[in-house]
Parts: structure tokens; sequence; C-alpha cells
């Protein structure tokens, strides 16, 4: 079960007491959020701790030093294992709720890992760069695996850097690369060169290219944008085809999946119209197997024999596939899938905070930034930068909200639900605080 190395306080308990893990690979450097008085530890029985640094002593579970481990040996225990047998629970980002543990089996790993390989060529000869984190699908399932299921040289970088991007590349002699949305605007936005063609890379595998930057990222730097669109919980559903790509379209249904778009009545809609996209597995195996001790959201989720993403989307008459809007309450922020819900947690534990809706707003680098809309406690005054100290205490720094906006009131149905459509209706307000205007920078 990889875990989000940004997460700590709620999130971080939520995931650990949820999976009933019972060991818990960390390195030293993040040991001190186990330490946290907002960690619960349930069935978690050792840790193990990789690479040097201090440990501590204030841990109520046996630590080892992973170096220290015996490892291996004639006596290990065989396994019969199975195809269908489940590999990993990779958690969601929560769009309406805690986050949901997504079972996914052997064989998800084993053919997307395959389909990802053939679809974008991937031979000995290719060499796959990647410097997005192994905790979430995409690096796993769009880098790692072609490369494990096709041959060729897999590149694992540590983080994004746009200034020193392409020179990593040529470093490594990167044929490919995997990126999310947000890096495409990022890289353009940095001093041409005479070296941004000086690079061997052909294709840019992701998702969230924004469509008025594919040309000129093309025309500027010689490479290929193959957008597609995945879940965790189905991975890939839509790929761009490398010889006939569409500007801003994620592209035409694999072969993996039966696809369609549906109205609210689940009615399936004409071309050109918008309507939530729904799909099917056309194998056994190949999505998720369900959510992990959530029966009630995997049925819910799968309606009328369709799952349905929570993604609105339109269709052309050629069959390519457009993205609208997320249906869901979600916030996508430079790549990382944030939880209004878990947003408004920690913002509402805040003893000055009445109640608050989380929601995104337009970001200058493409995706969103988080909006945090509030009312404060009768009689109590309440301090934004007082706020975004305790955001940055209790969440990753990725979900911080950037803007806070104070309200007398938050618009609400007969039924008490906020109206969150009419709070992304008004967007940012003269009166609303921008933490960067206030030169408040936060940190991982």
């Amino acid at each position: 079960m990889p875990v989000n190395y940004d997460y700590r306080g709620l999130l971080l308990k939520h995931i650990v007491e949820h999976s009933d893990a019972r060991a818990m690979v960390v390195s030293p450097d993040r040991i001190e959020r186990l330490a946290d008085e907002n960690v619960g530890f349930a069935n978690l029985e050792r840790l193990v701790v990789v690479g040097d640094g201090a440990v501590g002593d204030n841990l109520p579970v046996p630590v080892s030093v992973f170096a220290d481990l015996e490892i291996g040996g004639d006596d290990l225990p065989g396994v019969a294992l199975r195809h269908d047998d489940i590999a990993a629970i990779m958690y969601s980002s929560g769009t309406t709720g805690p986050s949901k543990g997504i079972l996914v089996s052997h064989n998800y790993f084993w053919w997307h890992g395959r389909t990802g390989a053939e679809g974008r060529g991937v031979n000995e000869n290719e060499r796959l760069y990647t410097c997005l984190p192994l905790f979430h699908a995409n690096a796993q399932l769009v880098t790692t695996c072609p490369v494990l299921l096709g041959g060729g040289t897999l590149i694992l970088d540590g983080r994004f850097h746009a200034s020193t991007f392409w020179e990593r590349l040529r470093t490594f002699g990167a044929t490919q690369l995997n990126y999310i949305g947000g890096m495409i605007p990022m890289l353009l936005k940095q001093p041409a060169t005479d070296a941004d063609r000086a690079h061997s890379v052909r294709i840019a595998s992701g998702g969230g290219a924004p469509r008025g930057a594919w040309t000129a990222f093309d025309e500027r730097f010689g490479v290929t944008i193959s957008e597609g669109y995945g879940q965790t919980e189905n991975c890939y559903a839509l790929s761009s085809p490398l010889d006939a790509p569409r500007v801003g379209s994620m592209g035409l249904p694999t072969d993996s999946y039966d696809i369609d778009l549906v109205d609210e009545n689940d009615e399936p809609v004409g071309p050109d119209v918008i309507g939530e996209m729904v799909f099917r597995p056309r194998y056994p195996h190949i999505m998720m197997e369900g959510y992990y001790k959530n029966p009630e959201a995997s049925w819910a989720q799968s309606t009328n024999m369709w799952f349905h993403t929570g993604d609105l989307m339109t269709r052309y008459t050629d069959g390519y596939y457009y993205f609208v809007d997320r249906k869901k309450d979600a916030i996508r922020r430079r790549g990382e899938n944030i939880s209004a819900f878990e947003v408004e947690m920690v913002v509402n534990a805040h003893p000055a905070v009445l109640e608050s809706a989380a929601i995104a707003v337009p970001s200058e680098l493409g995706e969103d930034e988080v909006m945090i809309c509030l009312i404060p406690r009768p009689d109590m005054t309440l301090d934004p930068a007082d706020l975004l100290a305790h955001c940055v205490k209790l969440m990753p720094y990725f979900s911080v909200p950037r803007y806070i906006d104070i309200r007398d009131e938050l618009p609400k149905t007969p039924t008490h639900r906020v109206e969150k459509y009419k709070l992304r209706a008004n967007g940012i307000t003269p009166t609303t605080w921008d933490r960067e205007a206030a030169g408040l920078q936060v940190t991982r």
C-alpha cells in the first residue's frame, strides 16, 4: 500500500488505521509524523526504517532498521498466487468523503503494463523517464509497468524541477517522458534556449495538458504530447493514438473498456453533448476489485452495470473525447488530487472556524488552486495567516489553501447543503485573502 509521503496528521491517521496495515516502511525524515498525537496506529505492529538518520524513542511500536534485518534464506514460505489475487491497495483522493482504498489485482498491473508498452512502442531501446512519485498510479502504470513488461530502461528521478528538466533528460538519454498537466505550462514559461531541442525525447505521455499549450510545446521542444484519461480504478480508459492525436483531446477508447457518456438518468447522450463518462471492462480483473471495507461505495459507483467516473466530457463525431469539468467535488493542483472534504475537515478543526467549504479556482499554471470559503465563529475574529499556519501543520503542503474568503454566510439548499457551484461562480473576490500576495510560502 503506497502512502503519499507528504501526508501528516488526520489524513495519515486515516490511511494507517483504515488499511489494517501491520508493518510500515518509513524513511527517517518522515518518522516524526508517526509520532504526532493526531496519527493513530490501530493494527500497526512494526516500523522498518530505511536509510540513515535519527529514529527517536517516542514511538509506541517496535522499530527495526532495514540494514540490520536478516533477509532471504531457504525457509521462505511457499505462496500459491493467482492472477486475480489483490496486489495492492491504492488510496483515492477522497472526493466525496474520506479517501477510499482501491483494491487492485496482480492482473491489473500486468494488463495495463502490457497494453501501455504496446501502445507506446516500449522495447529494449526505449528509455522512459518519470519524476512523479510512485505512490500514485500515474508513475506506476504509465512508466514503471510498461518498462517491466516491454523491456527498456526505467529512469526514476526525484522531483520535478522546471529549470533543470531538459538537462536531466539529456543526461539520462531519455526517449519518452511522463507528465502531469501542470508541468507543461511551467516548462513553457522557462526562458527559451538553443538547447530546447537538444535531447532524444520523442513522446510525452500523461494527462491534463492545457489545450492551448500543445502546439507551442511540440514546436518548441519537438516532443509529441500523447494525452490519455484514467483513474486508479481503471488505469487508462482513453488514449491518444501516436499517429493521429487531436489537440486537446484525451483520445479514443482503449481496447480494455466499453465507454459511453450519459445524462443524469444514465441515458446515453449524442455527439457534442456533455455527459458523464461511464465505462465497463471487456476482460476480467483489469480494473479495481472494489473499495476496501466499503461495499456501499463499490455498489454506488457502478449503477446500471456501468462504472461512473464523475467526470463530464464531450465526444466529437470522429469518436475523440474531450474533458469538460469534474462532476465530483474534487480539486486538482499540480498533479495532486485533493479532497475538498479533507481540506474542510482540517479547516473546521480551527477554534475560530464555524463552517467552511473548499472549492477549486483556476490557477495561472493550469489545473486548480485551493480556495476555502468560511464563516467564523460568533464573537471571534480570524486571522488568515493563523489559519494558514494551522493548515500547514495538519495537511500535506499541496492541500494548503492559497485563497481564504471569510464570509457572513454560505449559500445553501433547503436541505442545508452548501451550493458550491455558486461559490465557484463567484470565484476570487476583492475581499479574498491570497497567501502568495501576502508573501507567505508553503514548503514541503
